[in-house]
Protein backbone atom coordinates (compact mmCIF):
# COMPACT_ATOMS: atom_id res chain seq x y z
CA UNK A 1 0.00 0.00 0.00
CA UNK A 2 2.12 3.04 -1.20
CA UNK A 3 -0.28 5.79 -0.22
CA UNK A 4 -0.02 4.29 3.34
CA UNK A 5 3.70 3.66 3.20
CA UNK A 6 2.70 0.18 4.70
CA UNK A 7 2.88 -3.50 3.90
CA UNK A 8 0.63 -6.17 5.14
CA UNK A 9 0.59 -9.58 5.00
CA UNK A 10 -1.47 -11.41 2.17
CA UNK A 11 -4.38 -13.33 3.41
CA UNK A 12 -6.73 -15.46 1.65
CA UNK A 13 -10.05 -16.86 2.82
CA UNK A 14 -11.08 -19.79 1.42
CA UNK A 15 -14.40 -20.14 3.29
CA UNK A 16 -16.42 -17.81 1.97
CA UNK A 17 -17.42 -17.31 -1.78
CA UNK A 18 -13.78 -16.88 -2.72
CA UNK A 19 -13.37 -20.04 -2.06
CA UNK A 20 -11.73 -21.46 -5.45
CA UNK A 21 -8.69 -19.91 -6.81
CA UNK A 22 -6.92 -19.45 -9.90
CA UNK A 23 -3.38 -17.87 -10.29
CA UNK A 24 -2.57 -16.20 -13.73
CA UNK A 25 0.89 -15.69 -15.00
CA UNK A 26 3.54 -15.75 -17.93
CA UNK A 27 6.37 -18.27 -18.25
CA UNK A 28 8.73 -18.94 -15.22
CA UNK A 29 6.33 -16.28 -13.11
CA UNK A 30 6.06 -18.31 -9.92
CA UNK A 31 2.67 -20.22 -10.26
CA UNK A 32 3.77 -23.29 -9.11
CA UNK A 33 6.01 -22.04 -6.53
CA UNK A 34 2.69 -19.99 -4.89
CA UNK A 35 0.57 -23.07 -4.98
CA UNK A 36 3.19 -24.73 -2.94
CA UNK A 37 3.33 -21.93 -0.40
CA UNK A 38 -0.32 -22.14 -0.58
CA UNK A 39 -0.11 -25.65 0.62
CA UNK A 40 2.32 -25.34 3.36
CA UNK A 41 0.52 -22.27 4.35
CA UNK A 42 -2.34 -24.70 5.14
CA UNK A 43 0.25 -27.44 6.65
CA UNK A 44 1.42 -25.31 8.90
CA UNK A 45 -1.89 -23.70 10.09
CA UNK A 46 -4.08 -26.55 9.86
CA UNK A 47 -4.18 -29.95 10.49
CA UNK A 48 -4.48 -33.16 8.03
CA UNK A 49 -8.24 -33.40 10.08
CA UNK A 50 -9.20 -30.30 8.97
CA UNK A 51 -7.66 -30.01 5.06
CA UNK A 52 -6.60 -31.89 2.21
CA UNK A 53 -5.34 -31.56 -0.58
CA UNK A 54 -5.63 -33.72 -3.85
CA UNK A 55 -2.65 -32.49 -7.17
CA UNK A 56 -2.61 -32.46 -10.39
CA UNK A 57 0.94 -31.39 -11.18
CA UNK A 58 1.20 -30.63 -15.23
CA UNK A 59 3.43 -27.36 -14.89
CA UNK A 60 7.32 -28.71 -14.15
CA UNK A 61 6.94 -30.71 -11.31
CA UNK A 62 6.75 -28.72 -8.02
CA UNK A 63 3.66 -29.97 -6.40
CA UNK A 64 6.10 -33.41 -6.13
CA UNK A 65 7.56 -32.01 -3.23
CA UNK A 66 4.64 -31.70 -1.27
CA UNK A 67 3.58 -35.66 -1.66
CA UNK A 68 4.87 -36.55 1.94
CA UNK A 69 3.17 -33.97 3.65
CA UNK A 70 0.33 -35.79 5.51
CA UNK A 71 -2.53 -33.36 4.12
CA UNK A 72 -1.63 -34.37 0.47
CA UNK A 73 -3.96 -37.44 -0.44
CA UNK A 74 -1.90 -37.63 -3.41
CA UNK A 75 0.02 -36.57 -6.38
CA UNK A 76 -0.53 -37.39 -10.05
CA UNK A 77 1.37 -35.71 -12.71
CA UNK A 78 0.92 -35.93 -16.99
CA UNK A 79 2.79 -38.72 -17.06
CA UNK A 80 0.01 -41.49 -14.71
CA UNK A 81 -2.82 -40.84 -16.46
CA UNK A 82 -4.75 -43.65 -14.39
CA UNK A 83 -3.59 -41.86 -11.51
CA UNK A 84 -5.04 -38.15 -12.80
CA UNK A 85 -8.39 -39.82 -13.55
CA UNK A 86 -8.74 -41.60 -10.21
CA UNK A 87 -7.44 -38.25 -7.85
CA UNK A 88 -10.14 -36.35 -10.42
CA UNK A 89 -13.18 -39.11 -9.54
CA UNK A 90 -12.15 -39.43 -5.64
CA UNK A 91 -12.46 -35.45 -5.37
CA UNK A 92 -15.63 -35.31 -7.50
CA UNK A 93 -16.63 -39.17 -4.88
CA UNK A 94 -16.19 -36.84 -1.97
CA UNK A 95 -18.44 -34.07 -3.43
CA UNK A 96 -21.25 -36.53 -3.78
CA UNK A 97 -21.22 -38.67 -0.96
CA UNK A 98 -21.13 -35.05 1.08
CA UNK A 99 -24.26 -33.84 -0.89
CA UNK A 100 -25.93 -36.58 0.15
CA UNK A 101 -24.64 -36.89 3.79
CA UNK A 102 -25.90 -33.43 4.37
CA UNK A 103 -29.20 -34.00 3.24
CA UNK A 104 -29.53 -37.23 5.19
CA UNK A 105 -28.29 -35.64 8.79
CA UNK A 106 -29.79 -32.56 8.23
CA UNK A 107 -26.91 -30.40 7.94
CA UNK A 108 -27.49 -27.15 6.47
CA UNK A 109 -24.32 -25.36 5.77
CA UNK A 110 -20.88 -26.05 5.42
CA UNK A 111 -20.25 -23.91 8.30
CA UNK A 112 -22.62 -26.25 10.70
CA UNK A 113 -20.73 -29.19 9.25
CA UNK A 114 -17.01 -27.73 10.06
CA UNK A 115 -18.25 -27.00 13.61
CA UNK A 116 -19.90 -30.21 13.94
CA UNK A 117 -17.16 -32.24 12.86
CA UNK A 118 -14.70 -30.34 15.26
CA UNK A 119 -16.50 -30.87 18.32
CA UNK A 120 -16.26 -34.69 17.36
CA UNK A 121 -20.34 -35.39 16.21
CA UNK A 122 -19.06 -36.42 12.84
CA UNK A 123 -16.51 -39.21 13.92
CA UNK A 124 -16.96 -41.05 10.76
CA UNK A 125 -16.34 -38.12 8.12
CA UNK A 126 -12.28 -38.64 7.38
CA UNK A 127 -12.39 -35.56 5.00
CA UNK A 128 -13.01 -31.85 6.63
CA UNK A 129 -12.53 -29.28 3.14
CA UNK A 130 -10.73 -31.03 0.70
CA UNK A 131 -8.76 -28.94 -2.29
CA UNK A 132 -8.40 -29.97 -5.76
CA UNK A 133 -5.38 -28.27 -6.71
CA UNK A 134 -4.21 -28.41 -10.66
CA UNK A 135 -1.08 -26.77 -11.58
CA UNK A 136 -1.26 -25.96 -15.38
CA UNK A 137 -4.98 -25.81 -16.14
CA UNK A 138 -4.14 -25.69 -20.04
CA UNK A 139 -2.51 -29.11 -20.23
CA UNK A 140 -4.65 -30.77 -18.14
CA UNK A 141 -7.71 -29.99 -20.25
CA UNK A 142 -5.88 -30.55 -23.26
CA UNK A 143 -4.89 -34.18 -22.32
CA UNK A 144 -7.74 -35.06 -20.58
CA UNK A 145 -10.64 -33.46 -22.46
CA UNK A 146 -13.16 -35.70 -20.92
CA UNK A 147 -12.57 -34.78 -17.09
CA UNK A 148 -12.39 -30.67 -17.50
CA UNK A 149 -16.55 -31.16 -17.24
CA UNK A 150 -16.01 -33.19 -14.21
CA UNK A 151 -13.85 -30.35 -12.67
CA UNK A 152 -16.42 -27.45 -13.75
CA UNK A 153 -19.01 -29.84 -11.85
CA UNK A 154 -17.05 -29.39 -8.76
CA UNK A 155 -16.21 -25.85 -8.89
CA UNK A 156 -19.85 -25.35 -9.38
CA UNK A 157 -21.29 -27.58 -6.39
CA UNK A 158 -18.09 -27.89 -4.05
CA UNK A 159 -18.31 -24.40 -2.51
CA UNK A 160 -21.33 -25.57 -0.69
CA UNK A 161 -19.94 -28.58 0.96
CA UNK A 162 -16.46 -27.88 1.58
CA UNK A 163 -14.92 -28.93 -1.86
CA UNK A 164 -12.22 -26.34 -3.32
CA UNK A 165 -10.81 -26.06 -6.78
CA UNK A 166 -7.13 -24.44 -7.33
CA UNK A 167 -5.79 -23.71 -10.75
CA UNK A 168 -2.75 -22.12 -12.53
CA UNK A 169 -2.96 -20.47 -16.30
CA UNK A 170 -0.95 -19.01 -18.06
CA UNK A 171 -3.69 -16.72 -19.79
CA UNK A 172 -6.85 -16.15 -18.56
CA UNK A 173 -8.40 -17.54 -22.21
CA UNK A 174 -6.94 -21.05 -21.14
CA UNK A 175 -10.19 -20.92 -18.46
CA UNK A 176 -13.27 -21.26 -20.11
CA UNK A 177 -16.18 -18.71 -18.92
CA UNK A 178 -18.11 -21.15 -17.00
CA UNK A 179 -15.60 -22.23 -14.62
CA UNK A 180 -14.01 -18.48 -14.48
CA UNK A 181 -17.11 -16.95 -13.14
CA UNK A 182 -16.91 -20.07 -10.60
CA UNK A 183 -13.42 -18.85 -9.55
CA UNK A 184 -13.83 -15.37 -7.14
CA UNK A 185 -10.13 -15.78 -5.81
CA UNK A 186 -7.47 -14.32 -7.98
CA UNK A 187 -4.15 -13.69 -8.11
CA UNK A 188 -2.39 -12.36 -11.62
CA UNK A 189 1.61 -13.11 -11.57
CA UNK A 190 3.46 -11.54 -14.14
CA UNK A 191 1.81 -11.78 -17.61
CA UNK A 192 3.64 -12.41 -20.77
CA UNK A 193 1.28 -10.23 -22.22
CA UNK A 194 -0.25 -7.34 -19.85
CA UNK A 195 -2.70 -6.08 -21.76
CA UNK A 196 -4.40 -10.02 -20.77
CA UNK A 197 -5.02 -8.58 -17.51
CA UNK A 198 -8.08 -8.41 -16.03
CA UNK A 199 -7.10 -6.35 -12.92
CA UNK A 200 -5.07 -3.55 -14.19
CA UNK A 201 -3.10 -3.49 -17.35
CA UNK A 202 -1.43 -0.26 -16.43
CA UNK A 203 0.22 -2.10 -12.98
CA UNK A 204 0.25 -5.54 -14.84
CA UNK A 205 2.67 -3.71 -17.15
CA UNK A 206 4.68 -2.43 -13.42
CA UNK A 207 5.19 -6.08 -12.24
CA UNK A 208 8.75 -6.37 -12.75
CA UNK A 209 10.07 -8.51 -15.26
CA UNK A 210 12.64 -11.88 -13.91
CA UNK A 211 11.27 -11.52 -10.42
CA UNK A 212 8.66 -14.89 -9.93
CA UNK A 213 6.22 -14.62 -7.36
CA UNK A 214 5.65 -10.63 -8.14
CA UNK A 215 2.01 -9.94 -9.51
CA UNK A 216 -0.84 -8.22 -8.34
CA UNK A 217 -4.39 -9.19 -6.66
CA UNK A 218 -7.66 -7.58 -7.23
CA UNK A 219 -7.43 -4.65 -5.37
CA UNK A 220 -4.51 -3.54 -7.80
CA UNK A 221 -1.92 -3.81 -5.68
CA UNK A 222 1.21 -5.32 -6.06
CA UNK A 223 2.26 -8.52 -3.68
CA UNK A 224 5.32 -10.58 -3.49
CA UNK A 225 4.29 -14.30 -2.52
CA UNK A 226 5.95 -16.06 0.12
CA UNK A 227 8.50 -18.84 -0.26
CA UNK A 228 7.47 -22.52 0.69
CA UNK A 229 10.17 -22.33 3.31
CA UNK A 230 10.36 -22.09 7.25
CA UNK A 231 14.52 -21.31 8.08
CA UNK A 232 13.96 -17.43 7.65
CA UNK A 233 16.03 -17.67 4.24
CA UNK A 234 14.78 -15.86 0.95
CA UNK A 235 17.39 -17.40 -1.00
CA UNK A 236 16.02 -19.57 -4.34
CA UNK A 237 18.48 -21.73 -4.92
CA UNK A 238 18.33 -24.01 -2.55
CA UNK A 239 14.16 -23.93 -2.54
CA UNK A 240 14.18 -27.62 -2.98
CA UNK A 241 15.81 -28.58 -0.17
CA UNK A 242 14.27 -26.23 2.10
CA UNK A 243 10.67 -27.31 0.62
CA UNK A 244 11.72 -31.14 1.81
CA UNK A 245 12.64 -29.80 5.47
CA UNK A 246 9.21 -28.56 5.61
CA UNK A 247 7.92 -31.11 4.35
CA UNK A 248 9.92 -33.38 7.08
CA UNK A 249 8.84 -31.34 9.91
CA UNK A 250 5.20 -31.33 9.11
CA UNK A 251 5.03 -34.97 8.78
CA UNK A 252 6.86 -35.39 11.99
CA UNK A 253 5.18 -33.52 13.85
CA UNK A 254 1.86 -34.75 13.01
CA UNK A 255 1.14 -38.22 15.16
CA UNK A 256 -2.81 -38.52 13.77
CA UNK A 257 -4.12 -40.04 10.67
CA UNK A 258 -2.89 -39.04 7.67
CA UNK A 259 -5.38 -37.58 4.75
CA UNK A 260 -6.99 -40.51 3.22
CA UNK A 261 -5.20 -41.60 -0.27
CA UNK A 262 -5.94 -41.67 -3.81
CA UNK A 263 -7.62 -45.42 -3.72
CA UNK A 264 -6.58 -46.83 -7.36
CA UNK A 265 -8.39 -49.39 -9.76
CA UNK A 266 -6.32 -52.35 -8.82
CA UNK A 267 -4.09 -54.66 -11.63
CA UNK A 268 -5.63 -58.07 -9.82
CA UNK A 269 -9.11 -57.85 -8.33
CA UNK A 270 -10.40 -61.08 -6.69
CA UNK A 271 -13.71 -62.12 -8.02
CA UNK A 272 -14.58 -63.55 -4.15
CA UNK A 273 -14.68 -60.12 -3.10
CA UNK A 274 -17.51 -59.62 -5.63
CA UNK A 275 -21.07 -59.52 -4.72
CA UNK A 276 -22.68 -63.14 -4.92
CA UNK A 277 -24.95 -63.65 -7.50
CA UNK A 278 -28.26 -63.95 -5.51
CA UNK A 279 -26.76 -60.75 -2.97
CA UNK A 280 -28.34 -57.73 -5.01
CA UNK A 281 -31.21 -59.37 -7.80
CA UNK A 282 -32.04 -56.00 -8.06
CA UNK A 283 -29.48 -54.74 -9.65
CA UNK A 284 -27.69 -57.99 -11.47
CA UNK A 285 -25.01 -59.84 -10.95
CA UNK A 286 -21.50 -58.36 -10.24
CA UNK A 287 -18.07 -58.65 -12.81
CA UNK A 288 -16.05 -56.13 -11.58
CA UNK A 289 -15.39 -52.74 -9.83
CA UNK A 290 -15.53 -48.82 -11.24
CA UNK A 291 -12.69 -46.47 -11.46
CA UNK A 292 -15.31 -43.79 -10.26
CA UNK A 293 -16.17 -45.28 -6.79
CA UNK A 294 -14.50 -48.42 -6.81
CA UNK A 295 -17.97 -50.27 -6.08
CA UNK A 296 -19.62 -53.11 -7.94
CA UNK A 297 -20.35 -53.01 -11.43
CA UNK A 298 -23.64 -54.58 -12.54
CA UNK A 299 -24.98 -56.29 -15.45
CA UNK A 300 -28.42 -56.38 -15.31
CA UNK A 301 -29.77 -59.14 -18.43
CA UNK A 302 -33.03 -58.82 -17.05
CA UNK A 303 -33.69 -55.31 -18.66
CA UNK A 304 -31.48 -55.34 -21.36
CA UNK A 305 -31.04 -58.78 -22.32
CA UNK A 306 -27.46 -58.33 -25.09
CA UNK A 307 -23.63 -58.47 -23.84
CA UNK A 308 -21.29 -57.87 -26.13
CA UNK A 309 -17.20 -57.98 -24.83
CA UNK A 310 -14.26 -57.26 -26.99
CA UNK A 311 -10.84 -57.79 -26.55
CA UNK A 312 -7.37 -59.28 -27.85
CA UNK A 313 -5.70 -62.63 -26.60
CA UNK A 314 -5.46 -62.65 -22.72
CA UNK A 315 -7.41 -59.45 -22.41
CA UNK A 316 -9.22 -61.52 -19.99
CA UNK A 317 -12.42 -62.39 -22.18
CA UNK A 318 -12.58 -65.36 -21.29
CA UNK A 319 -12.58 -65.20 -17.53
CA UNK A 320 -15.25 -62.94 -17.91
CA UNK A 321 -17.73 -65.52 -19.13
CA UNK A 322 -16.61 -67.80 -17.00
CA UNK A 323 -17.26 -65.55 -14.08
CA UNK A 324 -20.44 -64.64 -15.52
CA UNK A 325 -21.61 -68.40 -15.78
CA UNK A 326 -20.76 -68.75 -12.27
CA UNK A 327 -22.38 -65.59 -11.27
CA UNK A 328 -25.76 -66.79 -13.30
CA UNK A 329 -25.61 -69.95 -11.29
CA UNK A 330 -25.33 -68.60 -8.56
CA UNK A 331 -28.51 -66.16 -8.71
CA UNK A 332 -30.92 -68.85 -10.13
CA UNK A 333 -31.65 -72.35 -9.38
CA UNK A 334 -31.50 -75.48 -11.96
CA UNK A 335 -35.19 -74.40 -12.72
CA UNK A 336 -35.39 -70.68 -12.90
CA UNK A 337 -31.62 -70.37 -15.58
CA UNK A 338 -30.07 -73.00 -18.15
CA UNK A 339 -27.34 -72.03 -20.11
CA UNK A 340 -26.14 -72.73 -23.62
CA UNK A 341 -22.42 -72.12 -24.29
CA UNK A 342 -20.86 -72.15 -27.56
CA UNK A 343 -17.09 -72.59 -27.35
CA UNK A 344 -14.86 -73.73 -30.18
CA UNK A 345 -11.71 -72.94 -28.48
CA UNK A 346 -12.80 -75.20 -25.27
CA UNK A 347 -11.72 -72.50 -22.67
CA UNK A 348 -14.90 -73.22 -20.65
CA UNK A 349 -15.20 -76.38 -19.86
CA UNK A 350 -16.48 -77.31 -15.97
CA UNK A 351 -17.47 -73.21 -16.21
CA UNK A 352 -20.86 -74.15 -15.85
CA UNK A 353 -21.89 -76.83 -13.26
CA UNK A 354 -23.31 -79.49 -14.82
CA UNK A 355 -26.93 -79.07 -12.71
CA UNK A 356 -27.53 -75.83 -14.99
CA UNK A 357 -25.34 -76.45 -18.39
CA UNK A 358 -28.61 -77.37 -20.96
CA UNK A 359 -26.31 -78.07 -23.73
CA UNK A 360 -22.42 -77.59 -24.96
CA UNK A 361 -21.72 -76.53 -28.60
CA UNK A 362 -17.35 -76.92 -29.06
CA UNK A 363 -17.85 -77.10 -32.35
CA UNK A 364 -19.94 -75.61 -35.53
CA UNK A 365 -22.23 -78.85 -36.23
CA UNK A 366 -23.11 -78.90 -32.43
CA UNK A 367 -23.75 -75.10 -32.63
CA UNK A 368 -25.73 -75.05 -35.48
CA UNK A 369 -27.94 -77.90 -34.11
CA UNK A 370 -27.98 -75.67 -30.40
CA UNK A 371 -29.12 -72.90 -31.75
CA UNK A 372 -31.70 -74.49 -34.36
CA UNK A 373 -32.87 -75.44 -31.09
CA UNK A 374 -32.91 -71.95 -29.60
CA UNK A 375 -34.50 -70.43 -32.15
CA UNK A 376 -37.56 -72.95 -31.74
CA UNK A 377 -37.48 -72.22 -28.01
CA UNK A 378 -38.12 -68.38 -28.64
CA UNK A 379 -40.67 -68.92 -31.45
CA UNK A 380 -42.47 -71.57 -28.89
CA UNK A 381 -42.53 -68.88 -26.25
CA UNK A 382 -43.87 -66.27 -28.78
CA UNK A 383 -47.20 -64.52 -27.12
CA UNK A 384 -50.02 -65.94 -29.31
CA UNK A 385 -52.81 -63.52 -30.56
CA UNK A 386 -55.19 -63.95 -28.27
CA UNK A 387 -52.84 -63.07 -25.34
CA UNK A 388 -54.55 -60.45 -22.84
CA UNK A 389 -52.71 -57.52 -21.85
CA UNK A 390 -52.06 -58.47 -18.74
CA UNK A 391 -50.24 -61.35 -19.45
CA UNK A 392 -48.21 -59.37 -21.31
CA UNK A 393 -47.37 -56.75 -18.40
CA UNK A 394 -47.02 -59.96 -15.94
CA UNK A 395 -45.12 -62.11 -19.01
CA UNK A 396 -46.97 -65.15 -17.61
CA UNK A 397 -48.12 -66.79 -21.13
CA UNK A 398 -45.16 -69.20 -20.83
CA UNK A 399 -43.12 -70.99 -17.30
CA UNK A 400 -40.18 -72.71 -17.53
CA UNK A 401 -36.53 -71.53 -17.00
CA UNK A 402 -34.93 -68.56 -18.63
CA UNK A 403 -32.43 -69.41 -21.03
CA UNK A 404 -28.88 -67.66 -21.14
CA UNK A 405 -26.47 -68.07 -24.25
CA UNK A 406 -22.99 -67.77 -23.81
CA UNK A 407 -20.77 -67.86 -26.73
CA UNK A 408 -16.87 -67.25 -26.65
CA UNK A 409 -14.31 -66.35 -29.29
CA UNK A 410 -17.64 -65.67 -31.88
CA UNK A 411 -15.75 -64.51 -34.68
CA UNK A 412 -14.45 -68.23 -35.00
CA UNK A 413 -18.80 -69.07 -35.01
CA UNK A 414 -19.69 -66.29 -37.42
CA UNK A 415 -17.44 -66.88 -40.83
CA UNK A 416 -18.18 -66.50 -44.68
CA UNK A 417 -19.42 -70.44 -44.53
CA UNK A 418 -22.16 -69.47 -42.04
CA UNK A 419 -23.37 -68.26 -38.66
CA UNK A 420 -25.28 -70.56 -36.46
CA UNK A 421 -27.01 -67.44 -34.32
CA UNK A 422 -27.53 -65.72 -37.86
CA UNK A 423 -31.11 -67.72 -37.78
CA UNK A 424 -31.91 -65.91 -34.72
CA UNK A 425 -31.65 -62.14 -35.68
CA UNK A 426 -35.59 -61.62 -36.36
CA UNK A 427 -36.19 -62.92 -32.94
CA UNK A 428 -33.55 -61.10 -30.72
CA UNK A 429 -36.00 -57.58 -30.41
CA UNK A 430 -38.19 -60.56 -28.53
CA UNK A 431 -35.65 -62.09 -26.58
CA UNK A 432 -36.81 -59.99 -23.52
CA UNK A 433 -40.19 -61.22 -23.64
CA UNK A 434 -39.79 -64.47 -24.08
CA UNK A 435 -36.48 -65.20 -21.17
CA UNK A 436 -33.69 -65.69 -23.46
CA UNK A 437 -30.27 -63.48 -22.92
CA UNK A 438 -27.08 -63.58 -24.93
CA UNK A 439 -23.44 -63.09 -23.87
CA UNK A 440 -21.09 -62.92 -26.84
CA UNK A 441 -17.25 -62.42 -26.24
CA UNK A 442 -15.44 -62.07 -29.91
CA UNK A 443 -11.48 -60.48 -30.17
CA UNK A 444 -11.19 -57.15 -30.77
CA UNK A 445 -9.49 -57.32 -33.71
CA UNK A 446 -11.76 -56.83 -36.87
CA UNK A 447 -14.76 -55.96 -34.39
CA UNK A 448 -15.44 -52.72 -36.13
CA UNK A 449 -15.98 -54.63 -39.50
CA UNK A 450 -17.63 -57.49 -37.91
CA UNK A 451 -20.20 -54.68 -35.92
CA UNK A 452 -22.02 -54.84 -39.28
CA UNK A 453 -22.63 -58.73 -39.76
CA UNK A 454 -26.57 -59.36 -39.49
CA UNK A 455 -26.65 -60.97 -35.70
CA UNK A 456 -24.17 -58.11 -34.35
CA UNK A 457 -25.29 -55.54 -36.13
CA UNK A 458 -28.80 -56.21 -34.85
CA UNK A 459 -27.52 -56.67 -31.23
CA UNK A 460 -26.00 -53.18 -31.57
CA UNK A 461 -29.15 -51.62 -32.89
CA UNK A 462 -31.03 -52.91 -29.85
CA UNK A 463 -28.90 -51.58 -27.73
CA UNK A 464 -26.67 -53.86 -26.25
CA UNK A 465 -24.40 -53.41 -22.96
CA UNK A 466 -20.78 -54.32 -23.47
CA UNK A 467 -17.37 -54.27 -22.28
CA UNK A 468 -14.63 -52.83 -24.61
CA UNK A 469 -11.36 -54.87 -23.06
CA UNK A 470 -7.50 -54.37 -24.32
CA UNK A 471 -6.79 -53.76 -27.82
CA UNK A 472 -5.73 -52.26 -30.81
CA UNK A 473 -7.05 -47.90 -31.01
CA UNK A 474 -7.12 -48.55 -35.02
CA UNK A 475 -9.97 -50.54 -35.32
CA UNK A 476 -12.32 -47.33 -34.60
CA UNK A 477 -15.13 -46.96 -32.50
CA UNK A 478 -16.30 -50.27 -31.57
CA UNK A 479 -19.62 -49.86 -28.74
CA UNK A 480 -20.87 -46.71 -29.01
CA UNK A 481 -17.94 -43.89 -29.31
CA UNK A 482 -15.20 -46.07 -27.37
CA UNK A 483 -11.93 -47.68 -29.20
CA UNK A 484 -9.97 -50.41 -27.72
CA UNK A 485 -6.56 -49.00 -26.09
CA UNK A 486 -3.74 -51.27 -24.47
CA UNK A 487 -4.50 -51.82 -21.09
CA UNK A 488 -3.96 -54.53 -18.44
CA UNK A 489 -5.42 -58.05 -18.40
CA UNK A 490 -9.06 -57.34 -17.20
CA UNK A 491 -9.47 -53.68 -17.10
CA UNK A 492 -11.69 -52.07 -19.75
CA UNK A 493 -14.65 -49.74 -20.25
CA UNK A 494 -18.13 -50.55 -19.62
CA UNK A 495 -20.73 -49.00 -21.87
CA UNK A 496 -24.02 -49.11 -21.18
CA UNK A 497 -27.32 -46.99 -22.03
CA UNK A 498 -28.09 -46.04 -17.94
CA UNK A 499 -24.13 -45.84 -17.06
CA UNK A 500 -22.54 -44.28 -19.92
CA UNK A 501 -19.17 -45.92 -20.45
CA UNK A 502 -16.66 -46.31 -17.30
CA UNK A 503 -13.61 -47.74 -16.65
CA UNK A 504 -13.85 -51.33 -14.64
CA UNK A 505 -11.48 -53.87 -13.84
CA UNK A 506 -13.30 -57.53 -14.18
CA UNK A 507 -13.18 -59.97 -11.21
CA UNK A 508 -10.43 -62.73 -11.05
CA UNK A 509 -11.32 -65.90 -11.18
CA UNK A 510 -8.68 -68.29 -9.18
CA UNK A 511 -8.16 -71.77 -10.84
CA UNK A 512 -9.91 -73.43 -8.45
CA UNK A 513 -13.28 -71.92 -10.04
Amino acid sequence: KPFEQKREVLYRDFSGAAGHMMVVGGPQSGKSTVLRTLVTSFALTHTPHEVQFYCLDFGGGGLMALSDLPHVGGVASRLDPERVRRTVAEVAGVLNRREQFFRTHGIDSIGTYRRRRAAGELPGEPWGDVFLVVDGWGNFKSEYEGLEAVVHDIAGRGLGHGVHVVVTASRYMEVRAALKDQILGRLELRLGDAMDSEFDRKVAANVPAGVPGRGQVPEKLHFMAALPRIDSSSAPDDLADATARLVRSVRDGWQGPAAPAVRLLPRRFPADQLPKGFEFPQHGIAIGIDEENLEPVFVDLDTDPFFLVFGESESGRTNLLRLIARQISERYAPAEARIVVGDYRRTMLEAVPESHLLEYAPMASAMQVHMDAVRQFMEMRAPKPDITPQELRDRSWWNGPQLFVIVDDYELVATNSGNPLAQLVEHLPFARDVGVKFVVARSAAGASRAMYEPFMQRVKELGAQGLVLSGDPSEGDILGTVRARPMPPGRGVFVSRKRGSSLMQVGLLTQRD
